[in-house]
């Protein structure tokens, strides 16, 4: 098929990412044999190797992109180490397409092709692949997945080009400067760089040095500079936000570089051409941040040295964690004496080894204050917090019939708790925001020290992870004795257990002795298991209900909030009833080969909702949904 009829239907087709991973393969880690579920395109980087799809062969060296059709069987195999990127996609003609893009595809579908070259220009494709990989292995909430198959289609655009209009080969010099013309925002290692592009520093430098008269570092400078003479003629940016957007967090540290640079500092830059050449500043082309002429400066690589190590990545990390700490202790302290005598308490935070249950130990550390034992240490919290940024556990809080003045967005799009939030206010993960509201305690699941230490700098902070308490009960209580709302939380678990006593009576006589439940979720051809410490009915049905899954099914699989499995597994760890968070209908799983032959999809013991309803595990609801999923067993149950 020639190059304009894969354009145009590359141009037709609805594209979906069905998975990505990072294998290794090489010094006995061949990748053998692995047949592809879907079709995929494979990224080989880092030394020599033999790339075989079926029964032909492409020799790769430092790079190589490699496409194989659904159902294709690849081997890899290396005397050295491969890192191989593997993205399976799914691409599919709309029934709405005109007859003549059905009848191309029905001739020749390109998405089963299998072919293969080196790459002219790899790292901007290494690039994208990683940024893909690591957004596949966030949470998804909808944006996180229309991020990646965005990346994607632009991986695709990448490599078509190369592929259909294969340009002539790139100096080494050119591919070092488009490297960098794409990352200069970012922390560059020149070791790095030259690992990926298997050429060492010195040679690197030299062959850049020889052919612009500039090395690397120059370079990153002055597309840094350049940048930043742009924002500040043509945009009302701050120089904090103009320093950080190019890659100086240390403001103090831009100021330096810049008056280096230009003889100036930014403010009188800014006050000599900000009018003038605004208007040719906004419009200037990327290009024109890199000018004809020389630096402007003698060029020590030692005032920008750190930039480019990864083992002194952190001293720069450290010195703008310091820069923080003061603006945002100071920009406290204002707020406080704007606000009214309001005791912030004093947070400590040290990582620990994560405990099973958290405490409140309720010791007091000084007047006005007492010192909570958290999972990851202990840490100093107002006796009676008024003002409590719920970034996690926002209905546990609710439940306790606490008004808090923040918290982050996924929570508060909780379909459980509307009309509970309107004095709440959604802060995202911006800090700016969070400070504004003042808040005298902080209460999160996040279990990074370097996330609890910006937290700390605006109030005491209090960090549980997720799934550190034995029950849901125990969970009211620590919060109710860390918000001084412990009788409250007393009286909530003592309804809660009469309410839940004569549901578990009413269950265990409705189902009868030995039936097991099984909690799973299904997305894109992967399937997940979920215990008693979930959310997906897992702490409802297992925790409060006291029903079992299916012996079968491993304990350490029941131990996580949840456990990927492959569909081999899947009628073994199928128990007699099924709770499924699913996209798909009944009549969709039923027809499907594999799910259409279990048990509970082929009788309708399943009750199916999607993540939006069963994500939420919190006390608010756990109440909402425990009618529903008993008045569900008790029926399924009784046929």
């Amino acid at each position: 098929m020639d190059a304009l009829r894969i354009i145009q239907l590359w141009n037709q087709v609805t594209v979906r990412v069905l998975d990505v991973r990072l294998k290794q393969a090489g010094t006995g880690g061949d990748l053998k044999q692995y047949r592809l579920p879907a079709s995929a395109f494979l990224f080989v980087f880092q030394g020599q190797g033999e790339l075989w799809v079926d029964e032909e062969v492409w020799l790769c060296d430092r790079f190589y992109v490699l496409h194989a059709g659904k159902g294709a069987q690849v081997t890899i195999r290396s005397q050295e180490a491969l890192s191989v990127y593997i993205v399976l996609y799914k691409a599919s003609l709309p029934a709405s397409a005109s007859y003549e893009f059905h009848r191309m595809m029905h001739e020749s579908e390109p998405f089963l092709d299998n072919w293969g070259f080196p790459p002219v220009e790899p790292l901007a494709m290494l690039e994208l692949l990683q940024t893909i990989c690591g957004s596949w292995l966030q949470l998804d909430d909808g944006l996180t997945r229309l991020s990646v198959k965005g990346d994607f289609i632009r991986f695709v655009h990448a490599v078509l080009s190369e592929r259909l209009f294969r340009p002539g080969e790139l100096s080494l010099s050119e591919q070092v400067i488009r490297y960098l013309s794409r990352n200069y925002r970012k922390h560059i290692s020149l070791e790095e760089l030259a690992r990926q592009l298997n050429y060492s520093q010195q040679y690197i430098s030299r062959k850049c040095k020889e052919q612009t008269g500039l090395s690397p570092l120059d370079y990153v400078i002055r597309f840094r500079m350049e940048e930043a003479k742009n924002l500040l003629a043509g945009t009302m940016a701050t120089q904090q936000e103009i320093a950080t957007h190019v890659g100086y967090p240390d403001l103090m540290y831009f100021n330096r570089m810049f008056k280096k640079y230009t003889g100036i500092t930014p403010g009188q830059y800014r006050k000599r051409y900000g009018q003038s050449v605004s208007d040719y500043a906004r419009n200037r082309s990327q290009s024109s941040v890199v000018p004809s002429r020389s630096l402007r400066y003698p060029f020590h690589v030692s005032d920008i040295d750190y930039q480019f190590q990864w083992n002194e990545a952190n001293r720069m990390t450290r010195a703008t964690r310091s820069l923080y700490a003061v603006m945002l202790l100071c920009l406290t302290v204002m707020l406080t004496a704007c606000a009214g005598p309001v005791n912030n308490g004093s947070a400590t935070h040290s990582q620990v080894a994560v405990s099973a249950s958290p405490t409140v130990t309720g010791a007091k550390a000084s007047s006005g204050t007492k010192m909570v034992s958290t999972a990851f240490g202990d840490v100093e919290v107002p006796e009676h917090p008024q003002r409590i940024a719920a970034i996690s556990y926002l209905g546990t809080v609710l439940a306790l019939d606490v008004q808090p003045v923040a918290a982050e967005s996924f929570l508060m799009s909780s379909p459980y708790l509307e009309g509970m939030l309107d004095v709440v206010t959604d802060v995202g993960d911006s800090l700016e925001k969070l400070l504004e509201l003042n808040p005298d305690l902080i209460i999160t699941h996040n279990p990074q020290p370097e996330v609890v230490e910006k937290y700390q700098k605006i109030a005491p902070t209090v960090s549980v992870p997720y799934n550190q308490f034995a029950s849901i009960q125990d969970e009211m209580l620590y919060f109710g004795n860390l918000l001084d709302r412990r009788e409250a939380a007393e009286q909530w678990n003592e309804q809660f257990e009469k309410e839940i006593a004569d549901i578990r009576a009413k269950v265990k006589q409705a189902v009868p002795e030995g039936k097991t439940l099984s909690i799973m979720q299904e997305y894109d051809g992967n399937v997940s298991l979920f215990g008693p410490k979930s959310g997906r009915g897992g702490r409802l049905m297992y925790e409060i209900m006291g029903l079992k899954p299916p012996a079968a099914v491993p304990g350490y699989m029941l131990e996580e909030s949840y456990y990927e499995f492959s569909l081999e597994k899947l009628s073994e760890y199928m128990g007699d009833y099924l709770i499924l968070t699913t996209e798909s209908s009944l009549e969709s799983l039923q027809a499907d080969p594999i799910w259409g032959s279990l048990g509970p999809v082929a009788h309708n013991r399943v009750f199916i909702w999607t993540e939006n309803q069963s994500w939420y595990r919190d006390p608010i609801a756990v109440k909402s949904q425990i009618n529903e999923l008993t008045d569900w067993i008790i029926e399924v149950a009784s046929r």
